[in-house]
């Protein structure tokens, strides 16, 4: 008991220093109203121009114009000056902006250069400007560049919605002067990269400049950015004098030529997995500046240098979702962004240019043989975005992609099937922004192909439109809000391609809890529904903050051909309330409490989920250890999809734990894990996943990221298959579940060497292994019975026999027979990537890439055995060469 006295003393007193040292770390020097929203007034020059060397000792910089006021922290203490200070001065003519920032370093030796990757903005001291060109507060364009001279540019909107993947075409450079403990940063970023108001009677642009030093996570602003704000870009100071404007005539052309080689595993006796094919190339990029607005064009793009998806073994219904991560379809993505409050969007990139949609049927390896499918090929695209000085946004995408065919040969007869039909593709996006506080808009999507084979009638739907309205309305300076937004779908096609998509996960019309209000219809040639979602709440500068939002996306409602839905047929429910201190308190520097609790049904009234859940996050003051813990339980748990079609599936009552801790990543070496897991309180079902992983910087030149991947599922009511039963006389249906064991193991490492901020080599590689065994059969019973074993009946040891990959059993007088579900699936994933900016915007790829991948139906234990199986698997090698060019007229 003593003990535990002189514990919580000792504890207590450790809080009462850290609070008191924070009290007196936090000296506030500048009021709210000095800090926010803070004016700064450019200067525009006519014939000196600096040289871009990053030293600032020309006398532009030394006697002309206005240096700003310093640079307020806002962590770790907002509106707090330092004696590591920091000031900007900005001037412009008739082609460019020229930006000098001077940061002064109480700790020079401390200086961070390390250089990292071409738009990684995560390493070294660091310093960026952003400008609201249209004064609009929807998006800024942002262009960062780090004490090593690594340059990043983004885009970034008022929700803090990051794009890494715009691209712009400017010059950055640094210079450290350790005699006068500072570092300087002077950038020219020419009006070419820029989408503006040439009339711009205000002559005000939004304006932010932030710099960062990483030795203590210090984040310093010219105008203050508060942590709690009511809008990021809405919050910039402001910049005045930019009168008198080029007019834009951005015109530039990425002319590219690749060539590429791949060594594939051969296939005996095929006429097309000969082991090695040869590739050549070449493709055009064009951005075009229209008066407000730009068009881009791309003909036969390639993106053989994009980074690699991660490896999953999915074992659920759904679709797998992947980020896009093509150049020419991030550029301004943040215009044609309509979701359904995260639970779908009406435009998903990927679906252009993905793998096609049918495969020739009867493909056995052994006398039928197929060629082997690649990307569909897009002939071409446009897109024409941007703002006018009204305020009205407008995004327009129109791409058109290539029939693909098959090379067939089916004992020794030679054809053609074709694959995926020419198919075009259009989205349409309008907003109208009236001051920041209103925004009321539209938007249109429409896929349309050309089906003349029949396979193709039966399979794919003809045409496909969606349509949507949004509304933010804002009040009391962006404190409280109503967002707003409604969808229409509907798809016209053969009845055989529309009772496909009735019978795929996202919709399971033909599944036994829907008969009474899901009309599966088989003679329908169309379907159609609705989506959307009403939220409304407190946001922005406050301590408590409020929502409540209305969710909803009916049975028919279907975005997929053009956009991602995961799940129709739900009405959701969700209320939360939370809480944020911004301010040190007691040993954080800044901690957030979330709470949440949500309902959702479905369209024919039945409750199919609850749960409520408790968030924290926070940030130390001391050793700046980040943790994110959220907790949620649910209970009313029904799954309509567990069963693919069958009845809906009763969970028990869970607790779902997902934790996020990492250490100061200021340091030369992080550690970070996360872990997500899901425990049910009546069955010994669990969900257990684990992800340590280490980052190592080595000098200011290598960077090596390792993540560890380890799952431990155990599920007793995982779906295996569903058969047809027979007792002699008729037929029945039973949906055959076991108790899964699963183990998922890999490793992903990433090494980054930058030579120089222009010359890097990365390497990434992963190791992906996922096994299961399968035992404890049964069939399904009363799934939705709260009681836990009526929901399904086991299958006894006498009833079931195994032999070759299959089971036979014989249960209730009725037999039956099902595929052995045990599985290994192996796969190793690589790629080296050498790339060189030969000059601003052009570059050299050099891309060695290697895939091995193979999927066993038995069950092999050990990740060891594993690995020693995958590095025997036959491999596809690619190496490939690429070359850009950029220029403008």
């Amino acid at each position: 008991m003593k003990n535990i006295v002189t514990g919580t003393a000792l504890l207590s007193l450790v809080c009462l220093a850290t609070i008191g040292r924070a009290q007196d770390e936090r000296k506030e020097v500048v009021t709210f109203e000095d800090a926010y929203k803070r004016t700064y007034h450019i200067s525009k020059i006519d014939s000196q121009k600096p040289q871009i060397d990053g030293k600032l000792d020309e006398d532009i910089w030394q006697n002309r114009g206005m240096w700003s006021e310093k640079f307020s922290q806002v962590i770790p203490f907002e509106r707090v000056h330092t004696n590591s200070w920091t000031r900007v001065k900005l001037f412009y003519d008739d082609q460019n902006i020229y930006v000098g920032v001077y940061c002064k370093d109480e700790h020079p030796e401390t200086m961070n250069a390390f250089i990292g990757n071409r738009d990684d903005n995560s390493n070294g001291d660091l310093i960026s400007i952003a400008f609201d060109t249209y004064h609009d507060y929807r998006v800024a364009p942002e262009f960062n560049i780090n004490l090593g001279g690594n340059k990043t540019d983004l885009t970034v909107t008022d929700k803090l919605s990051v794009n890494l993947s715009w691209n712009a075409v400017w010059e950055g450079r640094t210079h450290i002067n350790m005699q006068d403990s500072s570092w300087t940063a002077e950038l020219r970023i020419p009006f070419s990269q820029l989408r503006y108001n040439q009339e711009n009677e205000d002559g005000v642009w939004g304006l932010h400049v932030r710099r960062i030093i990483r030795r203590n996570n210090e984040v310093q602003n010219w105008s203050l950015i508060p942590i709690k704000n009511n809008g990021h870009v809405f919050s910039f100071g402001e910049m005045h004098g930019m009168t008198d404007l080029p007019k834009p005539r951005g015109i530039e052309f990425l002319p590219y030529a690749m060539t590429k080689y791949v060594n594939e595993p051969k296939i005996p006796n095929s006429p097309f997995q000969k082991g090695q094919k040869f590739h050549v190339n070449a493709g055009l990029d064009a951005k075009f500046s229209l008066s407000d607005y730009t068009l881009d064009m791309t003909i036969n793009p390639d993106y053989g240098q994009v980074e690699l998806d991660p490896s999953v073994m999915n074992l659920t219904a759904y679709e797998v979702f992947y980020d896009e991560k093509r150049p020419f379809f991030l550029e301004g993505k943040h215009i044609l962004e309509f979701d359904n409050n995260e639970r779908g969007m009406m435009f998903y990139s990927r679906r252009i240019g993905a793998m096609p949609s049918y495969k020739p049927q009867g493909i056995e390896n052994i006398e039928n043989f197929a060629s082997t499918p690649s990307f569909i090929p897009i002939l071409g695209a446009l897109k024409l975005t941007g703002t006018n000085k009204n305020g009205l946004t407008v995004g327009l995408l129109e791409s058109i992609t290539g029939k693909t065919q098959s090379q067939t040969s089916r004992k020794g007869v030679r054809g053609e099937e074709l694959t995926e039909p020419l198919t075009n593709y259009t989205v349409a996006r309008l907003q109208k922004n009236w001051d920041g506080n209103t925004l009321f808009g539209g938007m249109i999507t429409s896929v349309n192909r050309k089906l003349d084979e029949d396979h193709l009638k039966e399979a794919l739907v003809e045409n496909a439109f969606t349509a949507g309205l949004d509304f933010t309305q804002y009040f009391n300076k962006r404190l409280y809000y109503i967002d707003a937004k409604a969808m229409y779908s509907t798809l016209n096609g053969s009845a055989s391609s529309i009772l496909m998509k009735k019978r795929n996960a996202t919709h399971y019309y033909h599944r036994a809890s829907g008969i009474d209000y899901l009309d599966l219809d088989p003679t329908a040639t169309t379907l159609a529904g609705t989506g959307g979602y009403v939220k409304a709440g407190k946001k922005g500068n406050a301590q408590w903050n409020y929502s409540q939002t209305f969710n909803w996306s009916s049975p028919g409602f279907d975005l997929n051909d053009v956009g991602y839905n995961k799940e129709s047929d739900y009405m959701l429910n969700e209320s939360e309330v939370a809480f944020r201190k911004t301010d040190p308190w007691g040993p954080f520097r800044f901690a957030g409490i979330n709470l949440t609790q949500k309902n959702i049904w479905n369209f024919g009234g039945q409750a199919i989920n609850n749960d409520v859940a408790l968030r924290f996050r926070s940030l130390s003051t001391v050793h700046r250890f980040e943790m994110d813990v959220k907790e949620t339980f649910s209970w009313n748990t029904v799954d309509s999809r567990r069963l693919r079609g069958g009845p809906d599936m009763r969970y028990g009552s869970n607790f779902e734990t997902n934790v996020d801790l990492s250490t100061d990543r200021a340091k030369r070496v992080v550690f970070k894990i996360l872990y997500n897991g899901r425990h049910y309180l009546e069955e010994k079902t669990a969900y257990n996943t684990l992800q340590p992983s280490f980052i190592f910087r080595i000098g200011n030149h290598v960077k090596l990221t390792t993540q560890f991947n380890y799952a431990n599922n155990t599920d007793e009511l995982q779906y295996v298959n569903t058969v047809a039963a027979s007792d002699g006389n008729e037929e029945s249906t039973e949906y055959v579940l076991g108790r899964m064991k699963q183990r998922t193991y890999g490793i992903t490492m990433n090494m980054q060497v930058n030579l120089t901020p222009d010359i890097s080599i990365q390497y990434y590689g992963s190791p992906f292994t996922s096994t299961a065994k399968y035992d404890r059969f049964k069939t399904a019973l009363d799934t939705r019975s709260h009681n836990y074993a009526e929901r399904f009946s086991a299958i006894a040891d006498q009833e079931i026999t195994a032999g070759d990959g299959n089971y036979a059993v014989i249960k209730d007088g009725k037999s039956f027979s099902f595929k052995d579900p045990n599985f290994s699936f192996n796969e190793f994933r690589s790629n080296l990537v050498a790339r060189w900016e030969y000059k601003p915007g052009s570059t050299v790829y050099l891309v060695w890439e290697h895939n091995r991948s193979r999927q066993d139906p038995r069950y092999y234990p050990t990740w060891g055995n594993n690995i020693d199986r995958m590095f025997g698997f036959q491999g596809v090698n690619t190496l490939m060469l690429k070359m850009n060019y950029w220029f403008a007229l």
